[in-house]
């Protein structure tokens, strides 16, 4: 029986490395990252399942098999018993068409090795614009200063402290609910909401990252979407899709332990040498 289920998990390793093949191309650290201060440049995206792969793709290739099954994303966070998402669980993380969606169902651990790839990556290219950089999670400072550009008095990224803007568009991927008063247990109840405008804007999971308005500094779904690990292990910053309002503020912070369906990650990359 155990011979069996290793020709088996070779077999799948070997077929995976054949299908899926890595595309990184230099070219996109160029066009997608974004400079916030004189050495720190963040991308405009969450990872999305495409960079993801590619970074799976590429250790497969090069034999890295341990890492390999210690890094792919727990798909079964898309599990809910109250909610129909099977095929979220099959086909989210390799559908092509969720491929500019975001990564989730990784761990911590998971998101520091993309970032140490993707530095030796870029280390080891010759077209590089500079040196020698490290990619990394944004810590908790960095983080908040790139959803705000330094301006404490925003609640969320785009600046306002309303959910859409003089259209009456969504500004973000949020769990839409509103709170009302019981005055028989003096407490508030959080209930979806049912106006037409709501219903028609709803959405269950995550969106592509290049949704909805770049902030000021040109950066996509700091808020809402997914929330965001940062450098702090355990902390995700800015909430995800399956938060109502109050929790996809900037200061707003989601403790984790396990990977979640809600939870992603944002890289950034420092110049070490010019």
């Amino acid at each position: 029986m155990k011979i069996i289920l290793f020709l088996f998990s070779v077999i799948t390793l070997t077929s995976f490395s054949e299908i899926e093949k890595s595309t990184f191309e230099i070219k996109t650290i160029k066009t997608n990252f974004i400079k916030v201060k004189e050495d720190l440049y963040i991308s405009k995206f969450e990872v999305s399942n495409l960079d993801y792969r590619n970074f799976l793709a590429d250790i497969l290739n090069k034999n890295k098999i341990e890492m390999y099954k210690n890094c792919l994303p727990d798909t079964l966070v898309w599990k809910d018993k109250l909610k129909y998402t099977e095929p979220l669980v099959v086909y989210y993380f390799r559908y092509p068409s969720y491929g500019n969606y975001p990564v989730v169902g990784v761990n911590y651990e998971s998101a520091i090795e993309y970032c140490k790839w993707l530095t030796e990556k870029y280390n080891q290219d010759t077209k590089k614009k500079y040196k020698k950089v490290l990619f990394k999670l944004l810590n908790k400072d960095e983080w908040t200063f790139a959803a705000n550009k330094g301006d404490t008095s925003k609640v969320y990224t785009w600046g306002s402290g309303f959910m859409q803007n003089n259209r009456k568009q969504y500004l973000c991927n949020y769990k839409h609910t509103s709170f009302i008063f019981d005055s028989l247990t003096k407490k508030y109840n959080e209930i979806p909401e049912i106006n037409q405008a709501s219903l028609s804007s709803k959405t269950n999971i995550t969106v592509s990252i290049n949704s909805y308005y770049p902030n000021s500094l040109g950066l996509y779904n700091m808020c809402g979407n997914v929330a965001e690990m940062i450098e702090e292990r355990g902390i995700a910053k800015g909430g995800g899709f399956d938060d109502p309002a109050y929790k996809v503020r900037i200061a707003s912070e989601k403790l984790y332990t396990y990977p979640q369906a809600d939870i992603g990650y944002r890289v950034a990359m420092k110049i070490i040498e010019y």
